[in-house]
């Protein structure tokens, strides 16, 4: 394994880990999430590289990367789904591993930590909870919605764009589209030429700066009244523009809980969220996005717009 490749197709990721390296900034648990393709893999390994060289940082010639680059490092400890899933099994396998006394730090890599059965989950959160200073966890997920959001609020998550969206991203800031909406964009759709017509679309600026109003008033309880003011114009809508709506909230509502976390370093709307007063808690901020997560996928499977919106408005008056 060699990493030109995720330093080519992932360079804002790749950057991100090194300046938390360089600067001591790393934590403890990172989930990197994006699609099959977003050789968050790769970036898995690099990130141990970091850690475990000998040299100071993914030298790739001292023993320790180099047995990185094998597959055969004792001090890293990778774990897969079991079929499909991730047995409890698994977990206190990879507990007693971390149980012994280490002179040296330690990574372990979960793939799919989506596929985690719930007594798997739990037994990981015990474990995370006791985990060693020099101990540091990847976990992996191609669906961030799947991941349990206790899970989801004790890491840092960066998100991976698809190769070509991430191509498409640096595409729209070159041709001026500011960064909020490129990345806004470029996590929509992972078609250039879509992309292309979502940036001229009016109805994306509509729908971004209706979101952001929405989630702003999240923070006081009154998140329907910008959605009421608006309703008659959002009821004009496609439905498909109905669920970039609710994704565009889900991305807001994520950096939030980034940002109460001190994780800055990946958020879509940073300017956006840097003038925000956030008056909720952690806890209370995750609840948000479970129910922005279910009355989206309420949304997909067909279920009455307008009543999904009710129910969704609804359950947000927290």
């Amino acid at each position: 394994m060699n990493f030109d490749n995720l330093k080519k197709n992932q360079k804002y990721v790749v950057q991100l880990l090194e300046n938390s390296f360089k600067e001591k900034r790393l934590v403890h648990l990172y989930l990197f999430s994006g699609v099959k393709e977003a050789l968050k893999l790769d970036a898995a390994f690099y990130l141990a590289s970091l850690i475990l060289c000998e040299n100071g940082g993914a030298c790739g010639k001292c023993d320790e990367c180099k047995k990185i680059m094998q597959f055969s490092n004792p001090n890293l400890y990778l774990v897969s789904p079991s079929g499909d899933t991730i047995k409890k099994e698994q977990i206190e396998a990879l507990e007693h591993e971390f149980g012994f006394a280490i002179d040296k730090p330690h990574v372990f890599i979960i793939q799919n930590i989506e596929k985690a059965t719930p007594t798997a989950a739990n037994t990981l959160l015990k474990f995370l909870e006791e985990l060693h200073q020099d101990c540091y966890g990847i976990l992996l997920t191609d669906n961030l919605s799947a991941v349990i959001p206790t899970i989801v609020s004790r890491s840092q998550v960066v998100r991976f764009l698809p190769v070509q969206a991430a191509s498409i991203r640096d595409e729209l800031t070159k041709r001026g589209i500011g960064k909020e909406k490129a990345s806004v964009i470029a996590n929509l759709t992972a078609d250039i030429n879509k992309a292309f017509e979502l940036a001229k679309d009016k109805k994306i600026d509509y729908l971004i700066n209706l979101a952001i109003s929405v989630s702003f008033e999240f923070e006081n309880s009154n998140g329907y009244l910008s959605f009421i003011n608006n309703k008659k114009e959002f009821e004009k809508l496609d439905k498909q523009y109905l669920i970039y709506f609710v994704e565009i909230l889900m991305m807001l509502q994520k950096d939030k809980i980034d940002c109460l976390l001190y994780r800055n370093d990946d958020l879509i709307f940073e300017e956006t969220i840097e003038s925000c007063n956030l008056l909720r808690s952690k806890d209370e901020e995750v609840e948000i996005l479970e129910i922005l997560l279910k009355y989206r996928d309420r949304l997909e499977s067909n279920a009455n717009s307008d009543m999904v919106f009710t129910g969704m408005f609804i359950s947000l008056n927290l």
